[in-house]
């Protein structure tokens, strides 16, 4: 259980402290969006296709690792870091080599035929739903291009 409370919650919340420190408005948006994201497709993988070694330790993925990692998504493409592209295959491939990580130290469990490769879809939906969010949030609400 430490390691899921340091790995999935406490090093993330580093990073995110920087964030909401410097980039406050784009944390306040991106964080729920984020963390919702996370608990809707962890709801659905835990009841039929991943088993967690501690099922509590879920929750600190869906409030720390997971929507930190959406908020370093938004903020790279909002400030034009890498182009909308490279920025995909660098969060996709980077949260899929972390859950790699994951599940080679017996942490996580794949079921049901789930494998790593539907894990990097899962990731592409989410992080095409966090970007959908934006495109709708810069158009409509708060957020101008820099």
């Amino acid at each position: 259980m430490l390691f899921h409370i340091f790995v999935g919650f406490i090093l993330p919340w580093v990073l995110g402290l920087y964030l909401f420190r410097n980039q406050t408005r784009l944390f306040i948006i991106f964080y729920p969006f984020g963390s919702a994201t996370s608990f809707l497709i962890n709801e659905i993988g835990f009841a039929y296709f991943w088993k967690m070694d501690k099922e509590t330790g879920a929750i600190l993925y869906d409030l720390g690792f997971y929507p930190i990692a959406c908020c370093l998504f938004i903020a790279s493409i909002h400030f034009e870091k890498m182009s909308v592209i490279t920025n995909f295959l660098v969060f996709i491939l980077g949260t899929n080599f972390f859950e790699l990580v994951i599940v080679l130290l017996g942490k996580l469990e794949y079921r049901n035929g789930w494998n790593i490769y539907w894990s990097a879809v899962s990731y592409l939906l989410a992080y095409l739903t966090v970007y959908g969010y934006y495109k709708i949030v810069q158009k409509y609400f708060a957020l101008k291009t820099p």
